[in-house]
């Protein structure tokens, strides 16, 4: 949901109040002789404007080690700003899909087209803008999962974009915030876990005092008023979220129209992200369309009762340090890109899966792109006492004419059996880097055929293109200026060589 877009935490007194006063929350009125009205909670409107803005201040828990401690050793202050504007067309699950036992609610996937979507933040003075680019514009989000998942129809998503998408609100969900019972001014409701997990873009929830309350009700609109806290997760990572809010439901329409919420989370430290304390504000609009305006006429056909491809679920990983960018398994991020070294981790539901270092190598007069059995000894020089035995070794030249040498060993680890895939990739030109793969034997499976992915998706950028844009970026010069942050913030969530 938040990469690194997160304020100061507040006294919770204060918080609530500021946010109430903001949100302009109102008291009840005395108007018990309406009679109970019944809220639709599925209108025939699939077809959505939506503009979302979020500003977030807060501070960044970095720790030492976070395979070895979860206790912040550091906190960065950070603030940002994003805008989000988007049409989306909702696809429909039927009447005997909603009878799954894991069904969520009547939308199952939406396409979604982003006319806008940008970040500016500010971590520890240092500036960074993210935006999405042209050719991920055009998406396709599936609802029927433990939490939203999105990707693009003609591209992949590099790793800040993905980050940017994951937004605190669901605008699928909202109208699940609506009762199911008949209600007047001054009903009060608890939402169900089974909703707020969907509203938050949560993964789970395991306790919520959250309560609405009805606070007018017309021919026209229902305003409704949300306040209290949350326990949940995101991809198994505990978080906590206090939340005061307010909701209007066009009742012409049938759908939430307006939503305005104050959050403040409080998320711990993960695998494969730093901790965070959080205040937030979201403002979204929802404006009924009769037409598209930049989503295909026709519906696309999704097929609903498929997971979503694994062939459409990866990200781009790029070293600028190195010289490199990688489609990967979402599983996979960049945790470290420093001029003689970049790190990846592979974590899945707070559980680290396995590692890869990637080293730049010289190149050898003699030997312009090295030999099998000359690597094979360099692994078990590398590897020296912990080495038990070699399992495999193999080369090849990838279509993209990378030649790949590649040495499977197995061995331990301060008492644990460990698997290490080594591989020395190179090109024509000279490029060389050496990617050393590091699990657990227990692991093996989850890891998958990870190496064999970087092998054949592995781009090395052109020099000479990569120095020229250095010089005329403005967000090269961004993140030039915020390099010793963000190296700091590197070393501290980094570990060594062995996963543990």
């Amino acid at each position: 949901m938040l990469q690194f877009n997160l304020s100061p935490m507040l006294d919770r007194r204060q918080f609530l109040f500021a946010a109430t006063s903001v949100l302009g929350v109102s008291t009840l009125g005395d108007v018990s002789a309406l009679e109970p009205d019944l809220l639709l909670r599925a209108g025939k409107q699939n077809l959505f404007r939506v503009r979302m803005d979020v500003e977030m201040k807060g501070n960044v828990n970095i720790p030492s080690n976070p395979l070895a401690s979860r206790k912040p050793v550091l906190k960065l202050p950070i603030e940002s700003k994003a805008l989000f504007d988007y049409e989306e067309r909702f696809h429909l699950a039927n009447a005997s899909d909603l009878q799954r036992p894991d069904a969520r609610s009547n939308i199952r996937a939406a396409e979604r087209y982003y006319h806008r979507a940008k970040a500016d933040s500010t971590l520890n003075r240092n500036s960074h803008s993210v935006q999405l680019r042209d050719s991920v514009r055009d998406t396709i989000v599936r609802h029927d999962l433990l939490s939203d998942e999105i990707y693009g129809v003609e591209d992949f998503f590099e790793r800040d974009e993905l980050e940017l998408l994951r937004v605190p609100i669901s605008s699928m969900a909202i109208d699940q915030l609506l009762p199911a019972e008949r209600v007047r001014v001054g009903s009060r409701y608890k939402p169900s876990a089974h909703s707020l997990t969907s509203v938050l873009n949560l993964t789970a929830i395991m306790a919520s005092d959250i309560e609405a309350e009805v606070v007018s009700l017309s021919d026209d609109d229902v305003k409704i008023q949300l306040r209290g806290t949350v326990d949940g997760s995101v991809d198994g990572v505990p978080t906590a979220i206090r939340t005061v809010g307010k909701l209007t439901f066009d009742r012409k329409s049938a759908c939430c129209t307006w939503l305005a919420i104050a959050l403040q989370e409080t998320r711990e430290i993960g695998r494969a992200e730093p901790g965070f304390d959080v205040a937030a504000t979201i403002k979204m609009l929802r404006q009924p369309l009769r037409s598209t305006i930049a989503l295909p006429t026709a519906a696309r056909k999704i097929n609903l009762l498929d997971p979503v491809p694994a062939s459409r679920l990866y990200v781009s990983l790029t070293s600028e340090k190195l010289g490199f960018s990688v489609l990967m398994d979402r599983r996979w991020r960049m945790m470290r890109d420093q001029p003689n070294a970049a790190m990846m981790r592979m974590v899945a539901n707070d559980r680290s899966i396995g590692q890869c270092d990637i080293r730049p190598r010289s190149q050898l007069v003699d030997d312009p792109q090295g030999s099998l059995i000359a690597f094979e000894s360099d692994v078990k020089t590398i590897l020296g006492e912990q080495l038990v035995e070699l399992v495999e070794s193999d080369e090849q030249v990838t279509a993209a004419g990378i030649r790949v040498l590649r040495v499977v060993a197995n061995g331990s680890a301060e008492g644990v059996p460990v698997r290490w895939i080594l591989m020395h990739l190179s090109d024509d030109s000279g490029k060389r880097i050496v990617a050393t793969f590091t699990m657990e034997a227990s692991n093996i499976d989850a890891f998958g055929g990870s190496d064999m992915q970087l092998a054949g998706a592995i781009h090395f950028a052109d020099p000479a293109t990569s120095r020229g844009s250095e010089k005329t970026s403005a967000d090269a010069a961004s993140v030039h200026a915020a390099e010793d942050s963000s190296n700091q913030v590197a070393d501290s969530i980094s570990n060594a060589n062995t996963v543990r």
